[in-house]
């Protein structure tokens, strides 16, 4: 079974992503960004990267390593044209987050911002913990559930695909799920944006 995000253009997710009633483009950034500031970013995983939104923050200096993950080729295209002579150590890797494999203990930083909603976080959050340094960090934002929740419309109609995929998760039962692989919760924000929607960000610890 293809999976649905290789349906949808680079162009259409953008022009979704960026839509006024959606606004999650410059979110996403924004709130990557403040990771990075905030946290030990010598080595980080960027899952669900898209066309690559946010790498514009990552500074030489204090980032030797960026692995960018999605499954679309495209969208990776279209990364490696705006960062590959840009971001410090960048890997591109076309691989489905449902089933790849990182380097083990290799990432002091993980970022997953919006992805949870379109896979089974168990499966995910097992090989994060993984794929992280002891005491490493997941920062992980997700949508929050709220009643007949589906993907906006806009006028990007190919996106309406996801709403068979669409699964908006509870932030208490991911906690949890999170906690049983060793990854401990040290920081918990709700947010709730101009558009009307809401927002999860947590901040996850490895644990010895």
């Amino acid at each position: 079974m293809v999976n649905l995000w290789l349906n949808i253009p680079a162009a259409d997710y953008e022009g979704h992503m960026g839509s006024p009633n959606v606004d999650q483009l410059s979110f996403l950034a924004r709130t990557f960004k403040e990771t990075l500031e905030h946290h030990d970013c010598d080595s980080v995983a960027l899952l669900g990267c898209a066309t690559g939104n946010g790498l514009e923050h990552v500074k030489r200096g204090f980032t030797r390593r960026v692995t960018a993950v999605d499954i679309n080729p495209e969208y990776l295209e279209v990364l490696r044209q705006r960062y590959g002579n840009s971001v410090p150590g960048l890997e591109v890797v076309q691989d489905d987050l449902e089933s790849c494999e990182l380097e083990k203990q290799a990432y002091s930083l993980i970022f997953a911002g919006l992805v949870f909603e379109y896979l089974e976080p168990q499966a995910l959050l097992q090989r994060i913990a993984k794929w992280l340094q002891v005491d490493g960090i997941l920062v992980a934002v997700l949508q929050m559930p709220a009643e007949g929740a589906s993907v906006t419309e806009t006028p990007y109609t190919s996106i309406k695909s996801l709403n068979s995929i669409f699964n908006l998760i509870d932030p208490k039962q991911f906690k949890i799920i999170a906690a049983d692989v060793g990854l401990i919760a040290i920081e918990e924000k709700f947010i709730t944006r101009e558009t009307g929607k809401s927002f999860y960000i947590g901040t996850y610890q490895k644990s010895t």
